[in-house]
C-alpha cells in the first residue's frame, strides 16, 4: 500500500512542476507576442526556465525529489514566477503602432478579467474581493472611452492607460495571492 501512496505522490509533484513549468513557459510566450516583453526580457527569462530544468534533472538523478530538493525547485519557480510578473509589468514595452493600440488595450483588458474569473473559480479570490477588481476595469474602460473620443489613441494617452493597466494586473495578482504562491 506505502509503495503505491508514493508512487502516485511522486506521480502528482511531476505533474505540478511539469504544469507549473508549462504555465511559466506560456506567461513568457504571451509576453513576447503582446509585448510586454522585450527580448532581452524574454531571453533572461527562458534562461532561468532552462536551470530550473536543469536543477530538475539534477534532482531526479537518483530517481527521486526529495523534500529539501522539492523546497529547492518550489523556491527556485517562485523566483521565476515573480520575475515573469515583474518583467512583463514593467516599463519597458515593444513600440506599439497607432492603429494597433485600442486592440493592445482592449486584448489586455480581456485577459485582465479573464485572470479576475479564474480567481473567482478557483477560490483565490471572494466576491468581496473580485469587486473591486472589476470595478477598476470598469474605470479603465471609461478611460480607454475617453482616449478613443477623437477616434485614436495617442503614445501619451497610450502611456497612461498602460499604467493604469499595469496597476490593475497588480492589484489582481495581490488579491489572487494574498494568501501567498501555492507549491
Amino acid at each position: 500500500m506505502r509503495a503505491i501512496g508514493s508512487s502516485a505522490s511522486s506521480h502528482a509533484q511531476r505533474t505540478s512542476f511539469a504544469t507549473r513549468q508549462d504555465n511559466q513557459n506560456n506567461r513568457i510566450q504571451k509576453g513576447i507576442s503582446d509585448g510586454t516583453l522585450t527580448s532581452e526580457e524574454a531571453s533572461g527569462l527562458m534562461a532561468k526556465q532552462a536551470q530550473i530544468a536543469e536543477a530538475k534533472g539534477k534532482a531526479m538523478a537518483d530517481g527521486k525529489i526529495d523534500g529539501k530538493e522539492r523546497k529547492e525547485l518550489r523556491q527556485l519557480q517562485r523566483g521565476a514566477s515573480r520575475d515573469i510578473f515583474e518583467q512583463r509589468h514593467n516599463t519597458s514595452e515593444r513600440p506599439v503602432a497607432p492603429e494597433q493600440r485600442g486592440s493592445n488595450i482592449d486584448g489586455h483588458q480581456t485577459g485582465q478579467r479573464n485572470r479576475i474569473q479564474k480567481g473567482l473559480g478557483d477560490g483565490s479570490l471572494s466576491a468581496g474581493e473580485a469587486g473591486p477588481l472589476l470595478e477598476q476595469q470598469t474605470k479603465l474602460a471609461e478611460a480607454k472611452g475617453k482616449a478613443m473620443a477623437d477616434g485614436t489613441i495617442d503614445e501619451a494617452e497610450y502611456s497612461q492607460l498602460r499604467q493604469l493597466q499595469r496597476e490593475a494586473s497588480i492589484s489582481i495578482f495581490n488579491a489572487r495571492h494574498n494568501d501567498g504562491i501555492r507549491a
